[in-house]
């Protein structure tokens, strides 16, 4: 709706024009109305106007002095002269003034004061279209030159070794001033990423990525105009030669309160030169990593790191003492066990997250071992939490999550073994379980296993989720994986191939399967078992 106010010091004139033309229907809303000049401007003050219908002759403040302090406060309302016909020559100065054009109120038709406010109305929405492009052209021209720019520092960053002469180009192409020793790069990252995506609060990853970038955004202009840059999967680095823990400690704090939502950050040593920014991004990167240790919310110093060779440890976990303890059914044992390992790592001193990490897993493996010798599997245990074992210890931020989880789920470990060992299966339960393990690689259909052993569909599938407490299709997903398992094993099988050997035409959907239940993808997974056994 285009605003419009009237000025006039006659009642009647201003009775006449309000009631003469049908405003809303085309178009336009009466905001008030005004008996001079400076009751006029007073409104416009107030409030957004977009044409002023005003007569010339008023008390206090007159038509051309109205004008005049219009265009000064709102350059873009436009006035239209309420006229005599003795005003002619006031009416020309009030056009030289700025005024868009005149009507008589003596012989003015409604009619014809439409037709020029239809003119008006066609130059408002021609300029708010040209405003309108004019803001995007130039958000656009913005956006992606600041993203070019942020895709080169990225590149800086993550590059192993940049010259001086790219390090000079970039700084140079982007108007970038030089950086004064001691320079910093702090890396920050959400904590728990994946389930604040899960959670949804934010509609989706790109709207959580920009609330939180805006925030950091606003801080970091507080205390640096260094670079600030999203590197993806909520994670952002800072560049800055006017380092203060305080605006870290802020950034935390804010992202506390008004996004509740808990941030970690890193800090890397000082350095001299920017060709030293990817040494100096892998630190502040390493001690991020840290929160393994120091939780979610931390602050840490790529200074304060000091971490054990794994070569330095000789003691893992006692195979021996844990398999004694599953056999006596010991649960309080092995969860002293495991609050032992807890403490003892806390104490330091410490390996490396990941190697801390693979150790976790090698408690998992030894879980599965001995589930197998029963003739059962990881895999039939009930999830605590959601989570698949190895999916939790490869994906859960902190080793605290870890120990949690393993300590939530060890009960349900025990509890799944002594099912086991009194377990005996229908003979035509024992029939589905063997065709499954022998024609997994087929695309096999519950109708069809139901023809076989001489059940309809439905009484199966109900069968045989109260015998085995899992689902035909969870069972056949897990001898699946199992066996595409041991097959990444041999590098010389590609992953497409191991997803057709194992009964998936689809490769993509193969990979997500294998991620939800063994945390890491089918090349992370190989790549991660390669490098635990080199000879």
């Amino acid at each position: 709706m285009i605003r419009v106010l009237i000025a006039d010091d006659e009642i009647l004139v201003r009775i006449g024009l309000k009631t003469m033309i049908p405003w809303e229907e085309n178009g336009f809303e009466l905001i008030g109305e005004a008996s001079n000049g400076l009751e006029a401007l007073n409104l416009v003050k107030q409030q957004h106007c977009d044409i002023v219908l005003t007569d010339i002759r008023m008390p206090e403040m007159d038509g051309l002095q109205l004008i005049e302090e219009i265009k000064k406060i709102s350059p873009s309302t436009k006035c239209l002269i309420l006229s005599n016909h003795n005003d002619f020559e006031f009416v020309q100065k009030a056009l030289r003034l700025g005024a868009v054009d005149y009507i008589l109120k003596l012989t003015m038709e409604p009619s014809e004061l439409l037709d020029k406010l239809g003119v008006l109305k066609e130059t408002f929405e021609r300029e708010t279209v040209k405003t309108f492009e004019d803001h995007r052209l130039q958000y656009k021209v913005h956006k992606y030159g600041k993203e070019a720019k942020e895709k080169k520092l990225r590149e800086l960053l993550v590059k192993q070794s940049a010259s001086r002469t790219e390090v000079e180009d970039v700084m140079k192409e982007y108007e970038m001033r030089p950086f004064t020793p001691p320079i910093y790069v702090a890396v920050t990252a959400l904590d728990n990423y994946q389930k604040v995506l899960d959670e949804n609060k934010f509609r989706s990853e790109h709207l959580l990525n920009y609330t939180v970038a805006n925030l950091l955004t606003e801080i970091f202009k507080k205390y640096s105009d260094g670079e600030l840059l999203e590197i993806g999967n909520g994670k952002f680095a800072m560049i800055t030669d006017r380092f203060q823990e305080a605006m870290l400690v802020e950034m935390r704090e804010a992202a506390a309160r008004f996004l509740k939502l808990s941030l970690s950050i890193g800090v890397s040593l000082p350095f001299e030169d920017m060709r030293e920014l990817h040494t100096a991004y892998e630190q502040a990167d390493t001690a991020l990593a840290d929160r393994f240790y120091a939780g979610a919310g931390s602050l840490v110093y790529f200074a304060q790191l000091s971490y054990l060779e794994p070569t330095d440890v000789s003691d893992g976990w006692p195979e021996e003492e844990i398999n004694k303890l599953i056999d006596l059914r010991d649960t309080e044992g092995l969860i002293q066990l495991l609050d032992h390992r807890y403490q003892t790592v806390l104490k330091g001193p410490k390996l490396d997250p990941e190697s801390e990490r693979d150790l976790w897993v090698q408690w998992i493996f030894m879980m599965e071992s001995f589930a197998r010798r029963l003739g059962g599997h990881l895999y039939a245990v009930p999830l605590f939490e959601g989570l698949y074992p190895n999916h939790a210890v490869r994906n859960l931020e902190t080793l605290h999550d870890i120990y949690r989880w393993c300590k939530g789920w060890l009960p349900l470990y025990m509890d799944y073994l002594k099912q086991l060992s009194q377990q005996q299966f229908r003979p035509e339960i024992q029939a589905v379980l063997e065709i499954i393990k022998t024609r997994y690689h087929q695309p096999l259909k519950v109708s069809e296993l139901a023809k076989e052993v001489g059940f309809t569909e439905n009484y199966l599938s109900v069968l045989f989720k109260k015998e085995t407490g899992v689902t035909i299709m969870d069972y056949l997903t897990r001898i699946r994986m199992d066996k595409a398992r041991e097959l990444l094993k041999d590098q010389q099988i590609k992953v497409y191939e191991i997803s057709e050997l194992v009964g998936y035409g689809d490769p993509n959907y193969f990979s997500k399967q294998f991620k939800k239940m063994e945390g890491v993808y089918p090349l992370e997974f190989r790549k991660h078992y390669l490098g635990k056994h080199e000879t």
